[in-house]
C-alpha cells in the first residue's frame, strides 16, 4: 500500500496524526503530493493543523499535471500548511495567488500563519474548520468595495467593450465573486461606479481578485491580486498587471474601499477578535488624521491601535496640558443636491474614554455623511452656546439657510445705511463688527473704529388696531451685547430697524427722554 492507503487506514479519532507521520525532530519534513494533502484536509482538517503547529509539512503538484498546472494552494495554507510548491514555469491563477502572499516582505523569507493555526491564546485556538461553511456564532467584517473608474485597461485594444470581475478568494464561507456592467467601445477612461459589499470571517488567509476582462472575447487583459488585509480604505488608484504578473505602468482602476467591524452588545463576538489574539490587535497600528492640531500642517495624521482612547491621544499630543485641549467629532453632509448644500456639520465633543477606531467606524459615507476629528481648545467651548442658539433660530425660521440679511442704520454721514449678510447665531457685537469692517474708509469711522464704544438700537414701530402706522409711536431699545440679532429681528410685529449708536450717545439721548 501506497502512503496515502496506509494513512487514511491506520488513522483513528484517537491517533495523532504526527504518530503516523514519523518525523521527531521540528525540522524534520514531510512531503505528500497534492492529492494526499487534500484527502487530510477533508477527513482531518483539525488533526491536520495541530500536526502543522509544531510539524513541517510540504505538498507538491501531483504527477498527473503533464501541463505544469498548478493546484490552489489556498487550502493548504488553511491548514497551516507551511510549503506548498508550485511549478513555477506555469503563470496562472495559483502562481498569482503565491506572488500576493508574499508580496507584503518583498518576496523574501517567510510569512508568518495566521494566529488561529498556531497560537494557544486565540480564543478559536483548536476551534477553526475551514471548510465549515456555518459560522453563526461570529459576525463577520463587512467590507465596501467600489470601482469608480478605469485608465487605459487593455492595452493594445482602445476599441474593447471592459467589464470588471471582483472575486474574494478565501475559506468557504467567505468566497463570493461580483461583475460589473461592460464599458462599450471605451478601454481609455471607463467609469462603472458601481458598489459591491461582501462579508468577511478570516481576514488574515483572504485575497482581493480584481480582472478586467473584454467582454465580447471573455479574455482578462489585466488584474491585480493582493491580500484583503493590505487593502487600505479610502480613495486610491490600484495599479494592474498582465497575465504574467509584471505590471502595467499606464494602467489602473480607480477605487474606494472602506472596512466596517461590527460591535454588537451581547450578541455575537466579531470575527476579527476570534481569529487574532489581544496582544496582536492592540499591536496593530491605524492611522487617524486630526485637524486643527497646533503647527505649520492643517491636519496631523497620528498612529493609534484598536483601543486608542481620546484621553490618551490627547496626553500623546500634550503632555503636561491635554487638560486645556478636547477633540471635537464633525460630520458633514454629502451634497447630493442643491439644497442639501445649505447644511450645517453635526459637531461632538468626544468622552474621554471613547475609542478613537469605534468614531472613525461610525463615519458611512453610504449614508450620506464624512466626518472629521478637530481639535479644540476649552477656551472654544462657545461653539456649544452657539449651536444651542441655532436650535432656537430654527425654532422661529421656517427656511433651511443658516444665514439672514440684516440692515444697519446712521452708520455714518457718508454711508446714511448698510445691508449685511451674517450667520443667524450672529451677536450685536458681532453684527456691529462687521458694520464697522464694511464701512471702515468712513470718515467718522476712522475717528472712533473700536466696536466696543457702539452699540445696536432696535427701533419697532408697533401697528395699532385701526390706526395708521404713520401714527403709530416707534418703541426703542438697546439690544446686549451677546444678544442674538435674527431673533430680535423675528420678534418684530410692525416695520422696524437697526440703527448703529455710539455708547455715549445712547446715554444722552436716555437722558433727554
Amino acid at each position: 500500500m501506497n502512503w496515502e492507503e496506509q494513512t487514511s487506514l491506520t488513522l483513528s479519532p484517537s491517533t495523532s496524526l504526527s504518530s503516523i507521520i514519523r518525523t521527531p525532530k521540528c525540522y524534520h519534513i514531510s512531503s505528500v503530493n497534492e492529492n494526499a494533502a487534500k484527502r487530510l484536509c477533508r477527513r482531518y482538517s483539525q488533526k491536520l493543523i495541530q500536526h502543522t503547529s509544531c510539524q513541517l509539512l510540504r505538498t507538491y503538484p501531483a504527477a498527473t499535471r503533464i501541463d505544469s498546472a498548478n493546484p490552489n494552494p489556498l487550502i493548504f495554507w488553511l491548514h497551516g500548511i507551511q510549503l506548498v510548491a508550485l511549478n513555477y514555469q506555469t503563470d496562472d491563477l495559483p502562481m498569482q495567488l503565491n506572488a500576493a502572499l508574499f508580496e507584503a516582505n518583498g518576496h523574501c523569507g517567510y510569512v508568518l500563519k495566521p494566529p488561529v493555526l498556531w497560537e494557544r491564546s486565540c480564543p478559536l485556538y483548536q476551534q477553526f474548520y475551514p471548510l465549515d461553511r456555518d459560522l453563526e456564532n461570529m459576525t463577520p467584517t463587512l467590507y465596501t468595495l467600489t470601482i469608480l473608474s478605469g485608465q487605459n485597461v487593455c492595452p493594445g485594444n482602445s476599441s474593447g467593450s471592459p467589464c470588471v470581475e471582483v472575486e474574494v478568494l478565501g475559506m468557504a464561507a467567505d468566497s463570493c465573486h461580483f461583475r460589473t456592467k461592460p464599458i462599450h467601445r471605451n478601454t481609455l477612461n471607463p467609469m462603472w461606479n458601481e458598489h459591491f459589499q461582501f462579508h468577511v470571517h478570516f481576514e488574515d488567509m483572504a485575497f482581493l481578485r480584481i480582472a478586467v476582462v473584454e467582454n465580447n472575447s471573455s479574455q482578462v487583459t489585466a488584474q491585480r491580486i493582493l491580500p484583503l488585509k493590505t487593502l487600505k480604505p479610502g480613495y486610491r488608484h490600484l495599479q494592474l498587471r498582465n497575465l504574467h504578473n509584471d505590471s502595467l505602468e499606464i494602467s489602473s482602476l480607480f477605487i474606494f474601499s472602506r472596512r466596517m467591524e461590527e460591535s454588537p452588545t451581547g450578541g455575537p463576538l466579531p470575527a476579527s477578535v476570534l481569529f487574532s489574539t489581544e496582544e496582536r490587535r492592540a499591536a496593530q497600528q491605524h492611522k487617524v488624521t486630526v485637524h486643527g492640531v497646533p503647527g505649520p500642517e492643517p491636519f496631523t495624521v497620528i498612529c493609534v491601535n484598536e483601543y486608542t482612547t481620546t484621553k490618551q491621544l490627547l496626553d500623546s499630543l500634550f503632555p503636561t496640558t491635554s487638560f486645556d485641549y478636547f477633540l471635537m467629532e464633525e460630520k458633514m453632509p454629502l451634497c447630493k443636491e442643491k439644497s442639501e448644500s445649505k447644511k450645517a456639520p453635526q459637531q461632538r465633543p468626544l468622552t474621554n474614554d471613547e475609542r478613537l477606531l469605534r468614531v472613525t467606524h461610525s463615519w458611512q459615507p453610504e449614508e450620506g455623511y464624512v466626518g472629521r476629528m478637530y481639535l479644540k481648545t476649552k477656551e472654544e467651548q462657545n461653539i456649544s452656546e452657539k449651536n444651542t442658539v441655532m436650535e432656537g433660530v430654527e425654532e422661529v425660521s421656517s427656511g433651511e439657510d443658516d444665514t439672514f440679511l440684516v440692515q444697519v442704520h446712521d452708520v455714518s454721514p457718508e454711508q446714511p445705511h448698510t445691508v449685511i449678510k451674517a450667520p443667524r447665531y450672529s451677536t450685536a457685537q458681532d453684527i456691529i463688527q462687521q458694520t464697522l469692517s464694511k464701512a471702515k474708509y468712513s470718515l467718522s469711522i476712522l475717528s472712533n473704529p473700536n466696536p466696543c464704544d457702539y452699540v445696536l438700537m432696535e427701533e419697532v414701530t408697533k401697528d395699532a388696531a385701526g390706526k395708521k402706522s404713520s401714527s403709530a409711536k416707534p418703541c426703542q431699545r438697546v439690544l446686549q451685547d451677546h444678544e442674538c440679532v435674527f431673533q430680535a429681528q423675528s420678534r418684530w410685529k410692525g416695520a422696524g430697524k437697526f440703527i448703529l449708536k455710539l455708547k455715549e450717545q445712547v446715554n444722552t439721548y436716555s437722558c433727554e427722554i
